[in-house]
């Protein structure tokens, strides 16, 4: 059973408890919604999501960076990860149950070998019982630095407002998407123009996390 944290004081406990400040994530939403609504119909179709997504990332990085935390991109997984290295944070897109505590959210999009290791090592690390996730050949072993929970700072866009939510995946159904989670902390509802979905470009679906493989050319 998903443990899910509504009211104020236990989302602001349960965030102290890891570290973390609701109003700063909040802070960091606010900051990728900009990025998205900033990007216009010359934009490429793809660079809106990516946009928000990174400013997100760096949002992160920018707040938690100076409290001791550490940013990560191995394997281009963009991770902000506590000092003790026993917590990280990714950032993704979610579906429209994102930020609603009597629905059960998914990543909008499939997911990467990265976030499949992510969701297995936080399988290990709470020693729960799951459907085992499918490792692509090419994933590394999971190794001591990898024994820790890897959150998701999970996000949605509607109509005049932004929904997000922290949460624990543990589990990723067979279309790769992560659906499954053993804690969530809902953050809120970010109150946005209601008309400004309506002339932003629409959101294009979220890029798996991918390994690049950089050769130098002969």
């Amino acid at each position: 059973m998903t443990l899910t944290h509504v009211q104020p004081q236990a989302v602001e406990d349960r965030l102290g408890e890891l570290g973390l400040k609701a109003e700063r994530l909040g802070e960091t939403v606010r900051r990728g919604y900009v990025a998205f609504i900033s990007c216009t119909p010359n934009d490429p179709p793809l660079f809106p999501g990516f946009s928000a997504w990174a400013m997100m990332v760096r949002g992160l990085r920018e707040y938690l960076l100076p409290e001791g935390w550490e940013r990560s991109d191995e394997n281009n997984y963009s991770l902000v990860i506590n000092s003790a290295g026993t917590v990280a944070i990714a950032v993704a897109t979610g579906d429209a149950a994102t930020g609603r505590a009597e629905e059960q959210p998914t990543t909008k999009s499939s997911k990467g070998p990265s976030t499949a290791e992510a969701v297995t090592s936080n399988q290990l690390t709470l020693d729960l019982i799951f459907p085992p996730v499918e490792l692509p050949q090419a994933s590394r072993p999971l190794g001591q630095d990898q024994q820790r929970t890897t959150w998701i700072l999970l996000v949605h866009r509607s109509q005049g407002e932004v929904r997000c939510e922290l949460s624990l995946p543990t589990s990723m159904g067979p279309d790769g998407r992560v659906d499954g989670w053993q804690e969530r902390i809902i953050l809120g509802v970010i109150p946005t123009d209601p008309d400004v979905l309506e002339v932003a470009p629409p959101t294009p679906p979220q890029q798996p996390d991918i390994d690049v493989a950089v050769k130098r050319r002969p």
